[in-house]
């Protein structure tokens, strides 16, 4: 079989990027979204390893967030999300990770979605809910 070309290797997507979120020892892998949200995408990416903390949201519905240590411009803005969805708040420097039912109050920039532990999220969700912000640390899978 001959080889390819160079145009059809340049067509080729790259491998996707992966990074894994570990909520005190439950861990989580995402697949960033960099065709979607180049910049964000990015943005987190190269804010990567870092740690920080979540919390549960509210009145939005099964929703974590996360404080970040980047800012990027919002892009990629949706406003019905689904479960496993990843965005980005540029206003609260929060990535917003949805894993039930919820409705955001505004549009965000969803950057990136959960590969694997979609499940663990819930109970991750009320250990949160119950006890108090979790530590998370977030780096390249």
């Amino acid at each position: 079989m001959p080889g390819k070309t160079s145009s059809q290797r340049a067509r080729r997507s790259p491998a996707p990027a992966r990074f894994v979120m570990d909520f005190g020892g439950r861990k989580v892998t995402a697949e960033l979204l960099s065709a979607e949200a180049p910049n964000v995408a990015r943005a987190f990416r190269d804010s990567l390893p870092n740690r920080s903390f979540s919390v549960h949201a509210k009145f939005a519905g099964e929703e974590l967030i996360v404080m970040v240590p980047f800012h990027a411009d919002p892009e990629n803005e949706i406003f019905d999300v689904k479960p496993g969805d990843i965005g980005y708040y540029p206003g609260r420097q929060t990535i917003c990770i949805f894993y039930g039912k919820t409705k955001p109050f505004g549009h965000v920039s969803v950057f990136a979605r959960v590969t694997d532990g979609l499940g663990a999220l819930k109970t991750i969700g009320r250990t949160i809910l119950e006890r108090g912000p979790v530590k998370v640390a977030l780096a390249p899978a």
